[in-house]
C-alpha cells in the first residue's frame, strides 16, 4: 500500500508538473494572440480613418480650386468650363466619401455628423456658391479630418515616423494649402488689375501662416528622412519647397508691391494652381508612403498570428517573449506620446488636441448642468512684427509670458488655457453670466499688457498686447463646437478690425 500510495502520488506530481506548463504555455498563447490582435485592430482603425480623412481631402482640394475660379470676376471660356467640370468632380467625389463611410462599421456620433455635413452640400449649393460659403464648408471639411484622426487613433501611432506622416496629412500639409489657396482667391478676386489694401493685409496674414506652417514641415521631413529612405517624398518635397517660392515671390513681386497686377484673373488662377497642384502632389505622397507602411504592419500582424498557430508549443515561448517586449514598448511609448499630446512643449498650458477633445465635452454637459459656456480666443497683436524686430528666440518667450498670464488668470476650478497654434491662444469655462465673461477676459487683456514687454511696432500699444474674442453660450442654446469657433474667431476678428488690443463680444441666445 505504501508503493502504490508513494506511486500515485509520484502520478499525481507528474501530472501537475505537466499540467501547469501546459496551462502557463496556452495562457501565454492566449496573451500573445490576444495583444496582437488588438495592434491589427489597432492598424485598420488607422487604415479606415486614413482612407476617409484622405478622401475628404481630394473632396477639399477641389472645392479650393473652384473657390478660386468662382472669384474671378469675368472667367474666360476655359475656367468656366473647369467651374462646371469641379462641381461635378466634387459631387462625385462625396457621393464616394458617403459610401466610404457606409463601410465604416463605427457607428459614433462623429460617422452621423459628417454625412449630415456631406448631405447638406449638393448640386445647387454649389451652383451659386460664394467665397465665404466654399471657405466655411472647406474649415468644416478640416475640423472633420482633425476629429476623425483623434475618433481612429491615427494622431496616437506608436511609430514616430507614422506620428510624423499623421501630423503632415491631417495638420499641416492641408493648413499650407488652404492659406495658399486663400491667396490664390484673393488674388483672382482683384478688379481693375489692382488689390485693395483690405486684400493685401489679408495675403499677407496668408503668408505668415506659410511662413509658420513652412518652417514645422521642414522640421518633420528632417526627422522622416532620418527614418524612411522614400525617394518619391524626397522629390516631392523638393518640388513643394520650389512651388511654395514661386507663390511667395509671385505674392510679393505682383501682388503686394507692385501698383497694379500685370496678370490676368485666370492667369493668376492657373500660376498659382500649377505651384499648389505640387503641394497637392506631396501630401498625396505622406499619404501613399503612410498607408504603406500602415499595410506592412496589419499584414505583419497577421501572419504574426498564423506563425504563432504553427508554430504551437515550442515557438510560442519565443513569440510570446518578443509580443511582450513589443507590447511594453509600444505601451511604454502610447503612454508618452498621450502625455506630449495634450500639453504645449513650450508654454505649458494644454495644446489644440486636448482642446477639440474637451471642448466638444463641455458643450454637450450644458444640458446637465445648466451652465453658461464661456469660449475666448485670443492672439498676440502684431505677432509677426514682434518676431522680425526681437528675434525668434525673444518672440518664445513673449509667449510663454503670455501663457503665464492666462494661467495665473485662471483661479476656478474647471478653466482650462490651450495654445490653439502659433500666437493664437483659447481659454474655455463655465458659470459666468456675459457681464463676468467680459470683465475676466478684459482683466487677462490688462494683465499682458502690463507684463510691459516692450514692442515698438505693434500697431495698439508700444507693449505687447493681445486681442481676444469672447462667446457666451448661454444653456438653453447649444452649438456645435465648429459654430462657437467660428464665432469667436468673428469676434476677434473684429477686435482687430477696431484697432486690436480689446475684446471682441459674440453673445448667443435662443432668441
Amino acid at each position: 500500500m505504501y508503493n502504490l500510495g508513494k506511486k500515485n502520488k509520484s502520478i499525481k506530481y507528474f501530472v501537475m508538473l505537466a499540467i501547469m506548463p501546459l496551462i502557463a504555455i496556452i495562457s501565454m498563447f492566449s496573451y500573445a494572440l490576444f495583444h496582437i490582435q488588438k495592434d491589427v485592430d489597432f492598424v485598420h482603425h488607422e487604415m479606415v480613418g486614413l482612407d476617409v480623412i484622405t478622401q475628404i481631402e481630394d473632396v477639399v482640394f477641389n472645392i479650393q480650386k473652384l473657390r478660386g475660379l468662382t472669384c474671378i470676376k469675368s472667367p474666360n471660356n476655359g475656367s468656366a468650363e473647369s467651374i462646371e467640370f469641379l462641381k461635378e468632380t466634387i459631387y462625385k467625389d462625396l457621393t464616394i466619401l458617403k459610401q466610404k463611410l457606409f463601410y465604416v462599421k463605427d457607428k459614433s456620433s462623429l460617422r452621423y455628423e459628417l454625412l449630415d455635413h456631406i448631405e447638406s452640400i449638393d448640386k445647387s449649393s454649389l451652383e451659386y456658391a460664394n467665397f465665404d460659403y466654399l471657405s466655411k464648408v472647406i474649415y468644416d471639411f478640416m475640423i472633420f479630418s482633425y476629429r476623425i484622426s483623434y475618433q481612429c487613433k491615427l494622431i496616437l501611432d506608436p511609430e514616430l515616423y507614422s506620428y510624423i506622416l499623421v501630423t503632415n496629412i491631417v495638420g499641416y500639409l492641408p493648413e499650407l494649402i488652404e492659406y495658399n489657396g486663400q491667396i490664390r482667391a484673393i488674388a483672382s478676386s482683384a478688379q481693375s488689375e489692382l488689390i485693395t489694401e483690405d486684400k493685401k493685409q489679408n495675403i499677407r496674414v496668408q503668408i505668415d501662416k506659410i511662413e509658420e506652417r513652412l518652417g514645422i514641415i521642414r522640421y518633420n521631413m528632417s526627422l522622416l528622412n532620418d527614418y524612411v529612405n522614400d525617394k518619391k517624398i524626397k522629390i516631392a518635397y523638393e518640388k513643394m519647397l520650389k512651388a511654395q517660392e514661386n507663390i511667395l515671390n509671385m505674392a510679393d513681386s505682383h501682388f503686394l508691391n507692385a501698383k497694379k497686377i500685370s496678370f490676368e484673373a485666370d492667369k493668376i488662377n492657373s500660376l498659382t494652381t500649377r505651384n499648389i497642384e505640387l503641394i497637392i502632389d506631396l501630401y498625396h505622397e505622406n499619404s501613399k508612403l503612410l498607408n504603406a507602411l500602415l499595410e506592412k504592419r496589419y499584414d505583419h500582424s497577421n501572419k504574426l498570428i498564423l506563425y504563432i498557430v504553427i508554430a504551437e508549443f515550442l515557438s510560442i515561448l519565443f513569440i510570446i517573449f518578443i509580443n511582450l517586449l513589443f507590447y511594453n514598448k509600444n505601451k511604454k511609448f502610447v503612454e508618452k506620446i498621450e502625455k506630449l499630446t495634450i500639453t504645449d512643449a513650450m508654454t505649458s498650458l494644454y495644446n489644440r488636441r486636448y482642446f477639440d477633445l474637451i471642448f466638444d465635452k463641455l458643450l454637450k454637459s450644458q444640458k446637465r448642468t445648466e451652465q453658461t459656456l464661456v469660449f475666448i480666443i485670443l492672439d498676440i497683436d502684431c505677432f509677426k512684427q514682434y518676431n522680425d524686430t526681437y528675434g525668434h528666440q525673444a518672440g518664445d518667450e513673449a509667449l510663454k509670458a503670455v501663457a503665464k498670464c492666462l494661467n495665473s488668470s485662471l483661479k476656478r476650478e474647471g478653466d482650462l488655457a490651450f495654445r490653439l497654434g502659433g500666437e493664437e491662444f483659447g481659454i474655455l469655462c463655465t458659470g459666468l453670466d456675459d457681464s463676468s465673461a467680459f470683465d475676466f477676459a478684459n482683466s487677462i487683456r490688462k494683465r499682458v499688457e502690463e507684463e510691459k514687454i516692450e514692442h515698438k511696432n505693434n500697431l495698439a500699444s508700444q507693449y505687447v498686447t493681445i486681442s481676444m474674442g469672447l462667446v457666451v453660450v448661454e444653456p438653453e442654446f447649444v452649438n456645435s463646437v465648429n459654430d462657437i469657433y467660428r464665432y469667436a474667431d468673428e469676434a476677434l476678428y473684429k477686435a482687430k478690425e477696431n484697432g486690436r488690443n480689446q475684446v471682441g463680444v459674440y453673445y448667443f441666445c435662443n432668441g
